[in-house]
């Protein structure tokens, strides 16, 4: 009688794998673009998320670093872009910790320091791209408003609107939109929004089938929240018109959130900063990002705004 012996199945790690099928390996990203380090299957490993769209690799070229503290992360990302200015790409950076002065110094440029309270202010609500035209009830500035506004509301109240809050909201930006007008301005500003909320037009409220009284408190708790931003500890960054003169043409942006970094509302503030440099970018404001330019948008430290996960912004580069 014939035994045939039972070989055991081999069992191994993804690390050792490579030993079992050591032929098996990529071709890799090309070699157009910037220099990353050492591809651990062979030669140089060179990436350019411009390069990759342009060849069809990719269709929507973003990046997500991370892995454990200490492990060079932010040194990554700012040799990235320092080695990008080579091939003349511009960047801009939301900065909550303060660590990208060192970057811009080398570049010839200062950050634009936030902090509550100082002298320099940035509007989310500006109007931004509008590809679709004025007139698109879905595409327009006005639903990117509304959506950012109630996202807002929503990350600062720790909870989903309801329906009459957001009703409200919406009314109340119509309401401020209008009182911009009258000013003379193009763009609504955070503190027309809540004096629309706390003091809403009647135009608005019949629109609604419902009373002043009754709207005001439909968007109370909204207005009360978002008044942090405009005369609550928060006040002074968010809560104004554009500071005019700001440096934007030189080849860094850098957004310096450090002031805030240990607030409790550093997602909410991230995402005001965000949302104000989605329009400046989307409009090619001192970027040459609409002229066709290329711009790599960063925004470290993204968890406190993924931390706020009712948050909803769409970030363009």
């Amino acid at each position: 009688m014939r035994l045939t012996p039972v070989v055991p199945a081999h069992v191994a790690t993804t690390r050792h794998l490579c030993a079992a099928y050591p032929l098996v390996t990529e071709a890799g990203l090309g070699h157009e673009g910037v220099l990353v380090g050492r591809d651990l299957l062979g030669g140089a490993f060179v990436h350019d998320p411009f390069a990759l769209y342009r060849r069809g690799v990719v269709t929507n070229p973003n990046m997500v670093v991370f892995g454990q503290i200490g492990r060079g992360k932010s040194s990554f990302v700012k040799s990235y872009l320092w080695r990008q200015a080579v091939f003349g790409r511009r960047a801009w950076v939301v900065d909550p910790k303060g660590e990208y002065g060192p970057l811009a110094e080398a570049w010839g440029v200062a950050p634009v320091t936030l902090r509550p309270g100082g002298s320099v202010r940035l509007n989310p609500l500006e109007a931004g791209p509008d590809p679709a035209g004025d007139e698109d009830p879905v595409g327009g500035p006005a639903r990117r408003r509304s959506a950012l506004t109630a996202s807002l509301a929503v990350a600062c109240l720790g909870r989903e609107l309801r329906p009459r809050e957001r009703a409200a909201v919406d009314v109340a930006l119509g309401a401020a939109a209008v009182r911009a007008a009258l000013r003379g301005a193009v763009d609504p500003i955070l503190p027309e929004v809540v004096e629309a909320l706390l003091d809403p037009d009647p135009a608005g409220a019949a629109a609604l089938r419902t009373t002043v009284t009754g709207l005001a408190e439909d968007g109370r708790d909204p207005a009360l929240e978002l008044r942090r931003l405009v005369a609550g500890d928060l006040r002074g960054m968010f809560d104004g018109p554009t500071t005019p003169g700001l440096e934007l043409d030189g080849p860094l942006v850098v957004l310096d959130l450090s002031a805030v970094y240990h607030s409790p509302a550093l997602g909410v503030l991230m995402a005001c900063a965000a949302a104000w440099l989605q329009a400046a970018v989307g409009t090619g404001t001192g970027t040459g990002a609409g002229a066709g330019g290329h711009l790599l948008l960063v925004v470290d430290e993204a968890w406190a705004i993924l931390s706020k996960l009712n948050i909803q912004l769409n970030y363009c580069s």
